[in-house]
């Protein structure tokens, strides 16, 4: 809900400050702040509905607002916008109703212009007319005619949700690492004089980020940070009762959590996402919350790729050399099983040396049977994942990790973000025809390649910050190949038949990533499990190699 000031603005800085009114005269500028008026709308109100009638335009002079266009997966955002720029103008021009919904990310204060008012002007001065448009046209021709992307967020509030829980402390942690990247002030409510909008209008105006820190016993200073920022953080400790409703703010809690506490949290409170900082490694768990919520973390995605994706191995090692810090997986099939290792926190020797032992000592995938399901019982395999990841849940992990299967009922992916890690990993690798589908939940799943074999996207939507894809099955042997191929094996043909369906899916999802790396393993055998070395050395030159020309992806990080 908005309020309106009692009295017309006469700000005409406000309007010369914006883009839009740049080559507009002065005689026009003072026209349009005498007939307008200043509102505010309070962080989280909106300013108006999609559908709704468009009635006035609007100056933006101090906070900040979101542009939300509704899509089948719920509201999406396309701009945001701070001091000078201006909304609402494109559809006073057509007539329209709203194309979009407008909503405050914190307190902000607006001029509000009507339309019979802009029209006037319009008409009534041919000059202003020209301007107008002239620069319109050039915002248009400037950005493709596309939605203008959505800037870095930079207010951050950390919130704790009992009274025994330390904001502080988490809070100076972040700042410190927000400080990697340019100049941060740390409100704790007790600083202002004459309010609180005012002292964060102050602070975001004098650095690059603002950590507004609750906690302190003053409710309305609680209120006011969970209304203000770009990326709310609650705050939750082990013995924290489990309660209230995180939507929309990313969740933090204290490690190591009591057995099912993370889960129960997450069907709770229904967090955007969550976080795990354990007390053994604090600034680490830290420092990956900061470059997470600031949109700075690194992703890396897994291709599937059977034995060839043992060059992730490789590629995750020099990557780690290079000085990049890996905050979020993701991976489908071997890539999954591999991401699921470094999410765990095992050093690439140790995930090597894993490898080693379960898949080229033990065989696993060599419990033949009657092919009345599939070619093995899978028996070994689960033994395998079982000694590999125990009990844990996926939401349990120190980085998060997600991975990808494929649903034969429904013909769709299905995202494996919760639940048993063992069944995350274990569908994504189930081979059809090779492994039995697993049944869950209403679902026969099957390896997530049939699908979405380098996913990509799932991970680019998250809006965290860059993502590195590792693809060891884009290129197929072409290159000096007879008019009678020789014959593959029944094994090889399935795990190549699996990935066949997600080929044009794979290049769409390369073009999301910042950067992508290729190993040359095509004489890997997909299921020569004995190349483990050889895969792992081209992982890592073609890691290496990448890394050389990683220009763009260092200046997003």
């Amino acid at each position: 809900m908005t309020k309106t000031s009692a009295d017309g603005a006469t700000d005409v800085g406000a309007f010369s400050h914006a883009p839009l009114f740049r080559a507009v005269d002065a005689e026009a500028l003072r026209r349009l702040s005498a007939d307008a008026h200043a509102i505010a709308v309070r962080g989280g109100e909106y300013l108006f509905h999609t559908g709704e009638t468009a009635d006035r335009l609007y100056v933006v002079r101090t906070g900040r607002l979101r542009v939300l266009v509704e899509t089948e997966d719920g509201p999406k955002l396309v701009r945001e916008l701070g001091p000078g720029d201006v909304l609402g103008e494109l559809a006073l021009l057509t007539g329209s109703p709203r194309s979009a919904s407008a909503r405050a990310v914190r307190d902000s204060e607006l001029l509000s212009l009507d339309a019979a008012r802009f029209d006037a002007l319009i008409a009534g001065d041919p000059d202003f007319a020209r301007a107008l448009l002239r620069e319109l046209a050039r915002q248009l021709q400037a950005s493709g005619g596309l939605t203008v992307p959505s800037t870095r967020p930079s207010v951050f509030s950390v919130v704790p949700l009992a009274a025994d829980v330390d904001a502080h402390r988490l809070a100076d942690a972040i700042g410190r690492e927000l400080e990697r990247f340019g100049d941060v002030d740390t409100l704790r409510g007790d600083e202002a004089s004459d309010g609180h909008a005012a002292l964060l209008a102050r602070a975001e105006a004098a650095n690059d980020a603002v950590v507004l820190v609750g906690g302190g016993g003053d409710a309305q200073w609680d209120a006011f940070c969970r209304r203000q920022a770009d990326r709310t953080v609650l705050l939750a400790g082990p013995d924290t009762p489990v309660a209230g409703d995180a939507a929309g703010c990313d969740l933090v809690l204290l490690a190591p959590m009591p057995a099912g506490r993370t889960a129960a949290w997450l069907e709770e409170t229904d967090p955007a996402s969550h976080h795990l900082v354990y007390e053994a490694a604090y600034e680490l768990g830290a420092s990956r919350v900061a470059r997470r919520i600031a949109g700075r973390s690194l992703g890396l995605v897994l291709s599937g790729g059977g034995a060839r994706g043992f060059a992730h191995v490789g590629a995750i090692a020099a990557i780690a050399e290079a000085g990049y810090r890996i905050d979020r997986l993701g991976g489908c099939s071997m890539g999954a099983f591999i991401g699921a290792m470094a999410a765990l926190g095992l050093e690439p020797d140790q995930i090597r040396d894993r490898c080693h032992d379960e898949l080229v000592r033990k065989t696993p995938f060599n419990d033949w049977t009657v092919p009345r399901v599939a070619l093995i019982r899978s028996r070994k395999a689960a033994r395998m994942l079982e000694r590999v990841f125990g009990e844990l849940d996926v939401e349990e992990l120190p980085r998060p990790l997600f991975t990808v299967s494929a649903d034969l009922l429904s013909s769709r992916t299905v995202v494996h973000r919760r639940g048993p890690l063992i069944e995350a990993v274990g569908a994504s690798m189930s081979i059809p025809g090779l492994v039995p589908p697993l049944a869950r939940g209403g679902k026969l799943l099957v390896d997530g390649g049939v699908l979405n074999n380098l996913p990509v996207d799932l991970m680019h939507d998250s809006q965290e910050g860059p993502v590195i894809a590792v693809d060891v099955v884009r290129r197929l042997e072409l290159e000096n190949v007879s008019e009678t191929p020789q014959l593959p094996s029944i094994m090889e043909t399935m795990t190549r038949a699996t990935v066949l369906g997600s080929v044009e899916r794979a290049e769409r999802n390369r073009s999301l990533a910042a950067l992508v790396i290729s190993p040359d393993v095509q004489d890997v055998g997909l299921r020569e499990f004995g190349a483990l070395d050889r895969a792992v050395a081209a992982g890592r030159a073609a890691a290496e190699a990448a890394l050389l020309d990683a220009d763009s992806l260092r200046a997003r990080l």
